[in-house]
């Protein structure tokens, strides 16, 4: 059997081996040129070249899709906006209970086994990936499609809203793409990642304009929110499997590819306690939406969708740097650099938080005239919602550089619990504050999520910081003469 890397410590002590082998290689380093292995400014600057290659495609895919949100809210208004907004949520939130992401898992061992030179135990470690992705995205399908009648029931959906969730049961099923992305990220094709989107991005406003032009639709548009996820999964695959023959890997897909996961010591717990994580804080972008428009009705769904794609598109900083950094981090850990660690870590906030800062003055400042601009009159209400959403932003990406650090760090069953606590508030603030305040009120919910996951993770990271500095401080006593 393979030696594979441990699970998932719970304490800085125990994590050094572990986090070695995936800092060394965190990404091959091929004929396309090395990566700079120089501390401090020297791997500051390769992250931002990283992160110029994703903002790049990011704004260009955002502006894009800023012109397509345009063309749909003046179309079809705050009503039929929102209860496509519903539909998407739906099946957005049965993938992600359902289906596991295993990325971080094809990053964390993979780069170890391709640092032993264990070409065997790669290809099978991507084997359990793809069968984990195909059984996850057949199984959230078939719960989505089966579902929608008792969900739309249960938040007041008419007859069409529920054919349509059934419907948008085609994209879940496409769900394939989480070993893809581990695989582009571990061989260093963020590029690739970053210029898929804006791609698509085109494809689907061309779409839409020809919807709007020819008097098309809801059913249309729906056709479209499913067509371009697919088509996206099916080019993050084909990228991948054009990038694993660069390297001279030949993929063959197993039917019992789950059944290796016992070649890989740890990895169901490690999969687990990421995807705990990301599932808290996605449901919470997905149930405040369905809470509002079971509330508030598909015109409050409407207008919370528009707020949501602003304050989306500004966290997306967060993600990237979040995709970026992790690497590199765990690089300057595994060498104990705190000095350079830390130094990443301020310059990443400072990054992100500038960004907030400057995200939630624009709203202050134009936000409406920008609602206007892109949605019209309908959505003016949108308002009040978006400074609040903004805020709830700006908390969010003051964390961007602790997520990584504190995975890098070996605290991520930590974080997973800091998670279930401050969704828990979530959920509690989402129940009261929606019904007394309407759409402002799942933004109220996001703040204090963010006001409990926030400090809670600083406190960790501090707390582990001091205890790694004291210990660095503290001389090795040779053993005494007999």
């Amino acid at each position: 059997m393979n030696q594979e890397p441990p699970s998932s410590p719970s304490s800085v002590a125990s994590i050094g081996g572990d986090i070695e082998t995936m800092a060394l290689t965190g990404m091959e380093e091929s004929s396309r040129g090395a990566r700079p292995e120089g501390r401090g400014r020297a791997q500051m600057g390769w992250m931002l070249r990283q992160v110029a290659h994703l903002a790049t495609g990011n704004a260009t895919a955002i502006g894009i899709g800023m012109v397509t949100l345009a063309f749909m809210a003046q179309m079809l208004g705050p009503a039929l906006l929102g209860m496509l907004a519903m539909v998407e949520a739906y099946g957005r939130l049965i993938d992600q209970i359902i289906r596991l992401e295993s990325w971080q898992a094809i990053i964390r061992y993979g780069s170890a086994a391709i640092e032993r030179g264990d070409r065997r135990g790669f290809m099978r470690l991507v084997q359990f990936g793809v069968a984990l992705d195909v059984s996850g995205a057949l199984a959230a399908g078939a719960i989505t499609l089966l579902a929608a009648p008792y969900v739309g029931a249960w938040l007041g959906w008419d007859m069409e809203t529920q054919e349509m969730a059934r419907f948008y049961s085609i994209a879940v099923f496409f769900g394939i793409s989480s070993t893809p992305i581990g695989i582009l990220r571990l061989f260093d094709r963020f590029a690739v990642i970053a210029w898929v989107e804006p791609g698509l991005a085109l494809l689907r406003l061309a779409a839409v304009a020809l919807i709007w032009a020819t008097g098309g639709s809801i059913w249309e548009l729906l056709a479209t929110m499913i067509a371009v996820p697919c088509l996206q999964r099916m080019a993050l695959s084909f990228a991948a499997i054009v990038e694993l023959r660069r390297n001279d890997y030949r993929f063959t897909p197993r039917i019992d590819g789950l059944a290796l996961a016992p070649e890989f010591e740890g990895i169901w717990p490690q999969i687990l306690s990421a995807n705990g994580t990301v599932l808290v804080r996605k449901a919470t972008q997905e149930l405040d939406i369905l809470a509002v428009g079971a509330i508030a009705g598909p015109i409050g769904a409407g207008i919370y969708q528009l707020v949501r794609k602003f304050t989306l598109a500004a966290m997306k900083a967060g993600a990237m740097l979040q995709q970026v950094a992790l690497p590199d981090l765990a690089r300057l850990w595994a060498r104990r650099d705190i000095d350079n660690f830390v130094a990443a870590i301020r310059q990443v906030e400072l990054l992100t938080f500038s960004v907030a800062i400057c995200f939630v003055l624009g709203v202050l400042f134009v936000g409406d005239d920008v609602i206007r601009l892109v949605a019209g009159p309908d959505f003016e209400d949108a308002g009040h919602p978006l400074i609040v959403q903004s805020i709830a932003a700006l908390l969010f990406l003051a964390g961007s550089a602790l997520r990584p650090a504190l995975m890098t760090m070996g605290f991520q069953p930590q974080v997973f619990r800091v998670a279930l606590v401050a969704g828990a508030v979530f959920f509690i603030t989402l129940y009261i504050a929606t019904p007394r305040l309407g759409v402002v009120g799942a933004g109220v919910a996001h703040i204090m999520f963010n006001l409990i996951w926030l400090p809670s993770c600083l406190l960790i990271f501090l707390k582990a910081l001091k205890q790694e500095r004291a210990s660095a401080s503290q001389p090795h006593r040779s053993p005494d003469p007999d």
